[in-house]
């Protein structure tokens, strides 16, 4: 079970890298937005872009964390973006948001069937 939970882990890291040079790649390309001659809801998407961008940087050191900002940010943008499934791109946001979350809980558990578990555990 280890092993199975250290490659999803390691996959959705390699996604999440790949994702993240993608998305500077076109910032770099485009430039910085000027948020004065942006829509409410042009800043609303560019907000949960930079929580999705956060949490692929926050779960490197907190799983939990990092893929609550990543599933948060995407929930985020589609309430914005009045839709779920948003491209090929977006998704992959909320699945590696997803793929985090059960290694998080794959480590946790082993930890409570152990009587290891600490609540330092909850912020790792």
């Amino acid at each position: 079970m280890n092993l199975v939970v250290s490659i999803i882990r390691w996959v959705a890291r390699f996604l999440g890298i790949f994702l993240f040079l993608f998305f500077v790649w076109f910032a770099i390309e485009i430039g910085a937005p000027n948020l004065d001659i942006m829509s409410n809801q042009e800043v609303k998407l560019f907000i949960a872009n930079i929580l999705m961008l956060i949490g692929l940087i926050v779960v490197w050191k907190f799983e939990l964390i990092g893929s609550l900002f990543l599933l948060g940010g995407y929930i985020f943008f589609s309430i914005a973006n009045y839709s779920f499934w948003i491209g090929p791109i977006f998704p992959i946001f909320f699945l590696i948001g997803i793929l985090h979350l059960f290694c998080w809980f794959a480590d946790i558990s082993t930890l409570l069937k152990n009587n290891k578990f600490t609540v330092r555990f909850l912020f790792k």
